[in-house]
């Protein structure tokens, strides 16, 4: 078996070929065009009767738990959840390669649904309409910033945090609840379109596609060489020590 600090590196070898790439220009460009089209109906958008439809007969569990993610997924809890994780695999499993590697692919992931929203600039769900339960303003609609980091999170914790088949599987059927449970939520509270959550899940997976090659091509075969990461690096003192 391979243990070079390059293989160990690598996160999931089959994609590492730079036309990863071409197939995530194509998703991301296919999904913002779709944003600007989604754009072009106005406020008052065919989506909007799911919106309405879901605003009747709200209950306290589901208010709770939507305005929970609100917060919880927000901007400065988003960024404390992924530096808690990165810190346990630092500290704990003194593992920092894979530390760096999870933090860079949600990073990934999150910060081009931010591009896109300022490409897009989609007005929010007229609130008044919707009753929307948090206030949510602005032409940053499309896609959902909540749904991104919840999908960015969860292909992180599949592609760099699972190791086996069962593994990773686990993590993808419980990590696609999330992110539904997520996406819902977005709906739920009256601050999203359909279409805002659908594109989360295309941008995010195309930005962590893209990047998956730029991460197991340059990256990987130079980061276990850094004496920071190698002395931090559990598995590399091991080895030293036999």
């Amino acid at each position: 078996m391979d243990t070079s600090p390059a293989r160990r590196s690598t996160i999931f070898p089959g994609l590492q070929s730079w036309w990863w790439v071409t197939v995530a220009a194509s998703i991301f460009a296919t999904t913002a065009a779709a944003g600007m089209v989604a754009k072009s109906f106005g406020p008052v958008s065919p989506e909007l009767g799911l919106d309405i439809a879901l605003s009747h007969g709200r209950n306290s569990a589901l208010t709770g738990l939507s305005e929970a993610i609100h917060y919880g997924l927000g901007p400065v809890g988003a960024v404390t959840l992924v530096l808690v994780i990165c810190l346990y695999l630092l500290g704990v499993r003194r593992n920092p390669v894979q530390a760096v590697a999870f933090g860079s692919v949600v990073a990934a992931g999150w910060l081009a649904s931010s591009a896109v929203k300022a490409l897009v600039g989609r007005s929010r769900p007229p609130g008044d309409v919707t009753a929307s339960l948090v206030v949510e303003t602005g032409h940053n609609s499309f896609p959902s910033g909540h749904t991104a980091f919840a999908v960015s999170l969860v292909l992180a914790a599949v592609l760099v945090l699972a190791r086996s088949k069962g593994q990773r599987l686990a993590a993808l059927v419980a990590g696609s609840l999330f992110a539904a449970v997520v996406a819902f939520s977005r709906l739920y509270l009256g601050v999203h379109y359909l279409s805002d959550v659908v594109g989360s899940v295309f941008i995010s997976t195309a930005a962590v596609l893209a990047w998956l090659p730029v991460w197991n091509t340059l990256i990987a075969p130079r980061i276990g060489r850094v004496q920071l990461i190698r002395k931090f690096d559990r598995t590399a003192t091991d080895r030293t020590r036999r």
